[in-house]
């Protein structure tokens, strides 16, 4: 029965091999920081620096206080965002300007509109409530065409007039002179001076009924 013969040569490419193919445990890296980041993993210390910076031009909900009460422009509240509880106006500090409105519950954040070297702080509002009352509503149950009238409060109401019904002003009409109608019922210059016409004073104190009783007695 043959046997293996093992030589001095095959031991050495057997140990070349494993050489080769394996690392020697002083080689191993022990840390992750001997590794080389292929992947381009990011460290604690990396991830909190990107928190920070996407941080630095977020808006922060800081509360809710009175108009009075909002904090002086500094770059200490930079995109400090507060929830004002009473109604107000605004003043020149804020970025749309003075004399502005917005109800109680409107947020006001302080922005910087400058730079970094050469900043420049202003309010800025952030409301999704509308004030509307200085708008006129529309009319409920309204005849179409009609022509719109308001009321007292400035509201829009039903005038009960159409448009079609309303006559247009005369063209080229002479001033002072007596208005008529033509047969579509639409005002004319009659061509007659008012100063023109002569009032019988014997019946200038009659009424429109007592003047028909009278022609018809005659």
């Amino acid at each position: 029965m043959p046997r293996n013969v093992v030589t001095k040569t095959t031991i050495n490419n057997l140990t070349s091999a494993l050489k080769a193919a394996f690392a020697k445990k002083a080689e191993i890296p022990k840390k992750v920081s001997d590794l080389t980041n292929d992947s381009k993993y990011q460290t604690e210390t990396q991830v909190q620096d990107a928190i920070s910076a996407a941080l630095v031009g977020a808006l922060q909900p800081s509360g809710s206080l009175a108009f009075a009460d909002l904090p002086a422009l500094a770059v200490g509240v930079v995109n400090h965002l507060y929830n004002v509880e009473d109604a107000f106006t605004t003043t020149a500090d804020f970025l749309e300007g003075a004399g502005v409105s917005y109800p109680a519950g409107t947020n006001v954040a302080i922005i910087n509109v400058g730079t970094e070297e050469t900043p420049s702080y202003k309010y800025d509002t952030y409301t999704g409530t509308f004030d509307f009352s200085g708008f006129a509503e529309k009319v409920a149950g309204a005849t179409n065409g009609d022509l719109a009238g308001l009321d007292a409060n400035g509201n829009l109401t039903d005038s009960g007039v159409a448009a079609a019904n309303v006559m247009q002003k005369v063209a080229s009409a002479t001033a002072g002179n007596v208005a008529s109608l033509n047969a579509a019922g639409e005002a004319q210059d009659s061509g007659i001076a008012a100063a023109d016409i002569v009032v019988d004073s014997d019946i200038v104190d009659y009424t429109a009924q007592e003047i028909e009783a009278l022609l018809a007695d005659d």
